[in-house]
């Protein structure tokens, strides 16, 4: 299988950058967040109540005997403890729910972000690749906002609480204890950003992996056909022995934090005790005061540990960041068109197209594909696109639908130039039967009316009859309502192409676009197809592109492409007369059928 170029991310985002990025997202729900704040605050005041009421209750209560103080601080304490358990359960609800909505706001952004995106961005990038960002990414990147993002403001804030009641204490046993605090924080920052190279290393070879799944899922019956399963295991444990030993890299150095903070917490207690000892023995500081602080200090290292374990969190989410909004910076089909001022064709398209001195290729780097295509077509008229494989005929369709960009006045409709109309609009004018076509999980009648509701179930139907498809779903037991599986997997060759016509027929356009429709169905299929074509096209501007010739003889005009050009024009009969090329290919076509019938008799 092929190999997919590296996952690339042009920019790294900063902490700053992310926060003002998610801060759109984060603002839909201001009064949630407003009440998560106040919820903050009661938990990290209660907090220190705490140690407060206990070196209160040595000097005040034990130390002077006072039993009816005594019993007052213990219910205040329960009573302060009970506040807090309730503001602690506040808070939490509150910020994982606003938190969830957030992660709401952003998949929802990006899923339509991804389907806005241009044809090329799809043809360059694996759809492995886009999965993972629109699944692992997101959900790394929420994982901040409904655990990381919580955790650290609220311990930053119990820090500053804690630092605080700790000054008001004593602020040289404060600065004694904490002196050696910024150089733990730094060894243990170093640590971290060592995590965040490695994940950014692991999410690439991640987003690789599941590239390569995709590609071999979408092509299983090719591996197993041609005996490829052994080879693509052992390229995929390669992957995965790679994923893994970048895996544990960083599991290595991430260890390493527990330590350096378990020294930390040894070093500050230690050095409180010993100070705090010093300074009540020489400066009289009160034994309920020294106490207080000693929990103080104590309750300074679980949050401190806590954000710089999140801070390693912070680095997985700030890579899957760095992916995400890559995504988002795309450039969109709308931007593109907001490049012009756009147009929308009229309620009811004529359907008269214009092709002039028309000149394409995908890349400068790359031949052209189409060159110098002259040719226009009347409104209601039909005509047949035919040639040998790579003569143009797709990218045509293609650049008509604008899912790729024509060169300006190239090509109009109804006399408007093609890049100045709404793609949305040009695209509901414009029906497409494709050799192929892409069958959803769900119902018969989802697949054809793709859950639009402005497709009436009169128009499903009556799509369905015009096509002969009711015919084969009442022969078969089944009805509009019947279950469809993904890809239509338990749906036949002919039955897949059949619901493509009724589905084009529902949504009744103005233009018809048939590629290669009839190319994968049998005889009797094509009999049904054929008949439903000849209806559907009547007052219709149609363009019919197939390799089977037969198909195409009942068109008013047929254009015959070679190597991107038009070499010729006219009906079947003008063309057969002209004995050109036209009359080669029905001669080779009929030549190869009656190779065939002479093979199959023989058989």
């Amino acid at each position: 299988m092929s190999d997919f170029a590296p996952d690339e991310i042009k920019a790294n985002i900063g902490y700053i950058e992310l926060l003002k990025k998610m801060w759109p997202y984060g603002k839909k729900n201001k009064p949630l967040l407003i009440a998560a704040l106040l919820s903050i605050t009661a938990l990290i005041v209660s907090s220190r109540l705490l140690p407060t009421l206990i070196g209160y209750a040595i000097d005040e209560g034990i130390l002077k005997n006072n039993k009816p103080l005594m019993l007052k601080i213990a219910f205040a304490y329960l009573g302060v403890e009970i506040f807090k358990s309730l503001a602690m359960w506040s808070y939490q609800v509150c910020f994982q729910r606003y938190g969830n909505q957030v992660l709401y706001y952003l998949r929802e952004d990006l899923l339509r972000k991804i389907q806005n995106l241009p044809m090329e961005y799809f043809n360059k990038t694996p759809a492995g690749r886009i999965v993972t960002r629109a699944t692992n990414d997101v959900s790394n990147l929420g994982d901040l906002f409904t655990d990381g993002v919580i955790t650290v403001f609220t311990e930053f804030l119990g820090l500053m609480a804690i630092l605080v009641s700790m000054l008001l204490i004593s602020w040289k046993l404060t600065l004694l204890t904490m002196g050696l605090a910024p150089i733990f924080i730094y060894v243990s920052i170093k640590l971290s950003n060592r995590v965040r190279d490695i994940l950014r290393e692991s999410k690439k070879k991640l987003s690789l992996i599941n590239s390569f799944v995709a590609e071999n899922l979408n092509g299983i019956r090719v591996i197993q056909l041609y005996n490829r399963v052994l080879r693509n295991q052992r390229r995929f444990t390669g992957l995965s022995d790679e994923y893994k030993d970048l895996n544990l890299s960083s599991i290595k150095a991430y260890a390493l934090l527990q330590p350096v903070m378990n020294i930390f917490s040894a070093v500050t207690v230690s050095l409180a005790l010993y100070a705090g000892g010093v300074i009540t023995l020489d400066q009289g500081l009160a034994v309920g005061s020294m106490v207080a602080f000693m929990i103080h200090v104590q309750d300074f290292i679980p949050p401190l540990r806590e954000i710089l374990e999140k801070y390693q969190q912070f680095q997985n989410s700030l890579t899957s960041a760095e992916r995400v909004f890559q995504m988002f910076d795309e450039k969109t089909e709308s931007d593109f068109d907001m490049q012009s001022s756009q147009q929308r064709l009229a309620e009811k398209t004529a359907g008269r197209i214009e092709i002039k001195d028309l000149h394409f290729r995908y890349r400068e780097d790359l031949p052209w594909v189409l060159k110098g295509i002259t040719l226009s077509i009347e409104p209601g008229e039909s005509i047949a696109v035919v040639g040998r494989t790579g003569s143009g005929k797709s990218t045509f369709i293609s650049l008509l639908q604008r899912f790729y960009e024509a060169p300006a006045q190239s090509i109009l409709i109804d006399q408007i130039p093609l890049h100045t109309i709404d793609r949305q609009n040009l695209r509901k004018k414009i029906g497409v039967v494709l050799q192929d076509n892409f069958i959803f999980r769900g119902t018969v009648k989802h697949n054809i009316s793709l859950s639009d509701t402005q497709v009436s179930d009169t128009a499903i139907e009556e799509a369905c009859n015009q096509v002969g498809y009711f015919e084969i779903l009442k022969r078969s037991g089944r009805n509009l309502e019947s279950h469809v599986e993904e890809r239509g997997a338990n749906l036949s060759v002919g039955e897949r192409q059949l619901l493509g016509f009724a589905r084009i027929l529902a949504f009744d356009p103005d233009i018809l676009i048939l590629d290669e429709a009839t190319a994968n169905v049998d005889s009797q299929t094509e009999a049904l197809i054929h008949k439903a074509t000849q209806t559907v096209i009547q007052n219709r501007t149609s363009i019919i592109i197939a390799h089977r010739l037969s198909t195409v003889r009942e068109c008013d005009r047929i254009v015959v492409m070679d190597q991107g050009e038009i070499k010729e024009v006219g009906s079947h009969e003008q063309l057969m007369a002209l004995r050109g090329l036209y009359f080669s290919m029905i001669h080779s076509h009929s030549n190869t059928i009656e190779n065939d019938t002479h093979v199959a008799s023989r058989g």
